[in-house]
């Protein structure tokens, strides 16, 4: 009974043996397969162009063993013939449907595409042999689009203390597109930065703000961006004070007329960088010759004339009283 069980045990081992070596030997054979290739186009800007049309399988006959097919399938990604077209051996041209709208055609021959195929497939093991496709064909349409300037008025921003903002921020780039269909376009009214806080600044920087992306909840748009850059321009500030006389513009006869007071102090921040070269005589302060013609009994005042980069913080006087001596 012992004799017959070892029997039977050795005989099922052999048998199995024999199975896997006769399965090695068939699947080491290489045979010829038809198999599927994924093809997939790029090179062009998919936000502007929309694809109308293309190929995205190339039916391909290999050489290859059963063990390249099994790699195969068992491969997160199949073979995938990758082509640019934009680029040779593809060959675009322009043709207008009849409703008007430009195509951009890029067609390839397959075999113009032989050593790309070759390289593909040779990292599953196999041997490229032949299609039977002639042709790529990937048409495309450019989207409808519309400019904008970044709104960057979302972004709130404090400074330190003695520092300001010395000049006006500036906004990389200074324009997006937006492209997608008409209809919706016309409905997007501004390109917004995301809200930011941005605190305690005291240098010159650049801040990288997100685009606010409400225009994805609306269909199929895209921007030529996700993100701008905003340079911001920072100073530290020192106080002064300069005393100026009020001059009346409007009028023939100014000189018959007389200002209480005559002169004001106004007082202003100063980039310290610009501390020598800001001087009074920089300043005008003025009052309108045209509000004592229409009888008005005080004359509101008017920091006229001054530094860009200058900031006001406070005038002595908002207005004047004024008589006129004939």
């Amino acid at each position: 009974m012992k004799n017959e069980k070892h029997r039977t045990l050795t005989f099922i081992v052999i048998l199995v043996l024999t199975a896997l070596v006769w399965l090695a030997v068939a699947m080491s054979e290489t045979h010829e397969y038809t198999i599927q290739m994924r093809v997939d186009c790029g090179g062009f800007d998919s936000r502007r162009y929309a694809v109308v049309e293309n190929d995205t399988v190339l039916t391909a006959q290999v050489e290859a063993t059963g063990f390249n097919m099994l790699l195969m399938s068992l491969s997160e990604e199949p073979p995938t013939l990758r082509v640019d077209v934009t680029a040779e051996p593809f060959h675009r041209s322009e043709r207008l449907s009849a409703d008007g709208v430009r195509k951009i055609v890029g067609e390839a021959s397959v075999g113009d595409l032989t050593e790309e195929l070759k390289r593909e497939l040779s990292s599953f093991g196999m041997r490229y042999l032949g299609s039977s496709k002639d042709s790529l064909l990937t048409v495309l349409v450019e989207r409808k689009s519309k400019r904008f300037r970044p709104d960057i008025e979302p972004v709130s921003m404090t400074f330190a203390e003695g520092y300001g903002l010395y000049g006006e921020p500036t906004v990389t780039p200074s324009e997006v597109v937006l492209y997608g269909p008409e209809e919706i376009l016309g409905k997007i009214e501004r390109v917004k930065v995301v809200p930011t806080k941005i605190e305690n600044v005291s240098r010159s920087a650049r801040y990288n703000l997100k685009l606010d992306d409400e225009w994805t909840q609306m269909g199929d748009v895209y921007a030529t961006t996700e993100m701008v850059t905003m340079s911001v321009p920072v100073e530290r500030y020192v106080e002064r004070e300069y005393t100026l006389p009020v001059h009346v513009v409007g009028v023939d006869s100014a000189e018959h007329i007389r200002l209480f007071p005559s002169e004001v102090t106004v007082r202003v921040w100063i980039a310290q960088r610009d501390l020598a070269k800001v001087t009074a005589e920089r300043f005008s302060v003025t009052a309108e010759g045209s509000d004592i013609l229409s009888g008005k009994k005080s004359l509101p005042l008017k920091l006229a004339r001054f530094p860009k980069t200058v900031r006001l913080r406070s005038m002595s006087h908002n207005e004047v009283k004024y008589a006129v001596i004939k």
